[in-house]
């Protein structure tokens, strides 16, 4: 005997004559089925989009985290870099001024070392340094160190060397000279630095026997920023 399926769905016309079509319980289990599985499907994606939202939060939290921690140590750097530069400018100073005596007090003795003095003028406060320096085959060379702030740029200006020994004096390069300094401010060797630039001069012929010598560096307004005298036997000589 022939049994019915236990569900079927009957798909019948509007007139209510034969069926279009009959659904076995078999394609209805399919499809209960499938549509069982979809809502699953779609719970899993739904969890999963939820806990991946939440990391993507907790990633996005780590990342501006560590970017406020580099911005703060970036700016720790800068301070740092801006202490060295001002450390730098007051050694510079040092070799520029001399400390005034206290009211009442007689003026100090110069030091036998101190053969050189530098002649009075205004300096304001150097925008560059002279440092390692050494004497070879006639020829002089050093490094002209940026002292300014990180923050001001790059140092701008022009270089004077006078050479001196006893009554007599040469400047490098040649200008006119008053009271031992030049005044053609804007004929000295020009230089523009971020961190430091090697140089080398020539020692004049006629300054063979120098005893010692003055740097003298100009702003590209004329005002003097650096007079750093130096005796001869404070200069390294290079030994062939």
């Amino acid at each position: 005997m022939k049994t019915r399926d236990p569900y079927q769905i009957i798909i019948m016309r509007p007139t209510g004559e034969r069926a279009v079509m009959t659904i076995r319980s078999f394609w209805v289990r399919v499809f209960l089925s499938v549509l069982v599985a979809l809502a699953v499907i779609l719970v899993v994606l739904v969890v999963w989009l939820s806990g991946t939202r939440g990391d993507l939060a907790e990633a996005e939290s780590t990342i501006e985290i560590q970017s406020r921690e580099l911005k703060d140590l970036n700016l720790l750097l800068t301070h740092k870099d801006e202490e060295i530069i001002m450390l730098k400018k007051k050694l510079s100073l040092s070799t520029i001024y001399q400390p005034l005596p206290e009211p009442g007090e007689p003026p100090a003795a110069p030091r036998e070392e101190a053969r050189v003095e530098a002649p009075a003028a205004e300096v304001l406060p150097p925008i560059a340094g002279i440092k390692d320096l050494a004497l070879s085959g006639g020829e002089l060379s050093f490094k002209v160190e940026n002292v300014r702030p990180l923050s001001e740029g790059a140092a701008r200006g022009r270089l004077f060397i006078v050479f001196r020994k006893q009554d007599s004096e040469v400047c490098h390069p040649m200008v006119k000279m008053q009271d031992g300094i030049p005044v053609e401010t804007n004929r000295g060797l020009p230089f523009t630095i971020r961190n430091f630039k090697p140089m080398n001069v020539p020692v004049p012929p006629d300054m063979s026997d120098w005893e010692s010598v003055v740097f003298y560096i100009f702003d590209d307004q004329g005002r003097m920023r650096l007079s750093m005298p130096l005796d001869k036997k404070q200069i390294y000589q290079e030994t062939q």
